[in-house]
This record gives C-alpha cells, sequence and structure tokens, in this order.
C-alpha cells in the first residue's frame, strides 16, 4: 500500500469541495427551473379561457363547432396544453408548450446532477 504524500489530502478535499460547489450550483438549478414549469404551465392554463366562443369573438377568430366536436378531447388534456377556435387558431400561446417540455427536462437533468454530486459527496464520505 502507498503512503500518501503531503498534497494528497489538500487534493482530496479539493475534490470535495468542488463536489459541493456543484451540489450548491444543481440544486438550486433543479428547484429554479420546477418553479419556472409550475409558472409557465399555471400561465398556460390561465390562458385556457372558459367560453371558447366569446373569446374567439373577441379575438377576430371564426369557432368552428364541427372542429371542437371532433376534437373534443383536446382542451381538457393534461399536455400539451390546446384550447383552438378552429383548425389554425389555437387560444394557448405558441411558446407555452415547448417551454413547459424544455424546463421539465431541464428540471430533470439538474435533479439528477444534483443527486449525482451528493452521492459522490455521500461515498467520499463527508
Amino acid at each position: 500500500m502507498q503512503e500518501r504524500g503531503p498534497g494528497s489530502t489538500r487534493v482530496h478535499e479539493d475534490c470535495l469541495d468542488l463536489v459541493v460547489l456543484k451540489i450548491r450550483i444543481w440544486l438550486p438549478l433543479a428547484v429554479l427551473a420546477a418553479i419556472a414549469t409550475f409558472l409557465v404551465y399555471v400561465y398556460g392554463l390561465m390562458s385556457h379561457p372558459w367560453d371558447i366562443k366569446e373569446t374567439c369573438a373577441s379575438l377576430g377568430q371564426p369557432y368552428d363547432n364541427a372542429y371542437r366536436s371532433e376534437n373534443w378531447q383536446e382542451p381538457g388534456q393534461l399536455f400539451p396544453l390546446h384550447n383552438r377556435c378552429n383548425a389554425s387558431f389555437d387560444t394557448i400561446p405558441i411558446w407555452v408548450n415547448p417551454a413547459i417540455f424544455l424546463l421539465a427536462v431541464a428540471t430533470v437533468v439538474c435533479t439528477g446532477l444534483a443527486v449525482a454530486a451528493i452521492t459522490a459527496r455521500v461515498r467520499r464520505g463527508r
């Protein structure tokens, strides 16, 4: 078994400091991404008008009853969010669904990296 030199403990401590720094970066980013996902989702839900006929008329879009009857399940689904007046106009802003998806992916990735950093820290015994 090799003896460690005088600088080896310092290197080990530097590695542990780096792991702690990673935890301090990834965990808050995961929380921020989760909060942002929730806020964008709520914004998308709030863009979901109660009276779609009135909303379509106020936006100058024709209400297509045949389209709505054929796609009746669309406004009630959790993701992607949609509430269309007709086949070509959605009352949900176009950026909401991609933002929800990307923020959810960022939440999962940052959480995974935070868990990996915490696991590395625990394995190193600190």
